[in-house]
């Protein structure tokens, strides 16, 4: 009994945390969390790059529009082009190849029905397509990259800088994005910050939910019912004691000989109960198991301290005269 009750507010709890994490990482791969500021061609590319070394910054990265492409194969057709600086590599989970070439969005790729490796050529010469990434357009996301040709340059300037904060930040990180702005562009330009996809909000409150998730109050009963299970059990065998105590038998000797019964059964269920968390904290949130597994074990060893203060708690109110009570009632 003592063993389900402790596993199911555990696995409650762990489910809680896992949908909550779920909504923040949709949150995060729409890209919720990310700020963009626009400054003209005043920013800073290598201070925009090393916000993202700062700690509470996920990854930062520049963004420079350049002049339309226009393919041979499809001379009326200026195609969108933009140079990027490393770090926005990681804002797009693009995987950087070291040579001369471009990237498309995986849907403008099969569209064209390009693979990775494929040369076009354009008015700029012969380039090669070194790779294809995610970029969903219909998340609410800005949607200028989704038809776009993507490279990457050697930039000192570039009219915007993007950050990804941690999820939930909001606008908070906005004063230090703004030091990403050029000593020379600041009374030259118009600085603007704004949310890379301001549709996107479900998570954006993860940190306050995890806080205020009710399943964390199961942990704390847990103990109290664990102590109450064990009391109750111990309660059934409230003849077998008085018979003990009738026998000539103390109450410290029911003490320590329901003491080391109760020890053995709450060795056995929690180390049970321990494997089943592990694993559901594996399977379930492995990114966060060096945080939650040593929190769930401290809760499983209280819950088995209750246990056991719950088994010896009611022999305190026992004594001789009970034997004979309990034997007329059962007559």
């Amino acid at each position: 009994m003592i063993l389900v009750v402790a596993v199911v507010a555990i696995l409650l709890d762990i489910l809680s945390i896992a949908l909550i994490s779920s909504k923040a990482e949709a949150f995060r791969e729409a890209g919720g969390a990310v700020r963009i500021l626009v400054v003209g061609d005043g920013v800073d590319v290598g201070a925009c790059e090393r916000l993202g070394a700062l700690d509470g910054v996920v990854a930062s990265g520049a963004l420079q529009e350049q002049s339309p492409v226009v393919m041979d194969a499809m001379p009326g057709l200026e195609v969108p082009h933009y140079a990027l600086s490393p770090g926005t590599a990681d804002l797009l989970g693009i995987d950087v190849v070291d040579r001369p070439g471009f990237y498309l969005p995986v849907s403008l790729a099969a569209q064209w029905g390009m693979r990775t490796g494929d040369s076009v050529d354009t008015d700029s010469g012969r380039s090669e397509l070194l790779g294809t990434f995610e970029f969903d357009e219909t998340d609410g996301r800005d949607p200028r990259l989704a038809n776009a040709f993507i490279d990457f340059a050697v930039m000192r300037t570039a009219s915007e800088c993007w950050m990804e904060t941690p999820v939930g930040a909001g606008s908070s990180y906005d004063d230090l994005l703004r030091t990403a702005v050029a000593a020379d562009a600041v009374t030259t330009a118009d600085v603007q910050v704004s949310a890379f996809n301001p549709a996107a909000h479900v998570g954006a409150d993860g940190y306050r939910e995890f806080q205020e998730r009710p399943s964390k109050y199961a942990l704390i009963a847990v103990v109290v019912v664990a102590a109450i299970v064990a009391a109750a059990a111990t309660a059934r065998r409230r003849l077998e004691m008085s018979s003990n105590l009738h026998a000539g038998a103390t109450h410290v000797d029911l003490v320590i000989v329901t003491l080391f019964e109760a020890l053995i059964t709450v060795l056995v269920v929690a180390m049970a109960a321990t494997a089943v968390v592990a694993w559901a904290v594996r399977l379930l949130l492995p990114p966060a198991t060096d945080q939650l597994l040593p929190a769930y074990l401290c809760s499983i060893v209280l819950a088995m301290l209750g246990a056991v203060l719950g088994a010896i708690a009611p022999i305190a109110f026992w004594s001789e005269s009970r034997l004979f009570r309990s034997f007329k009632r059962r007559s």
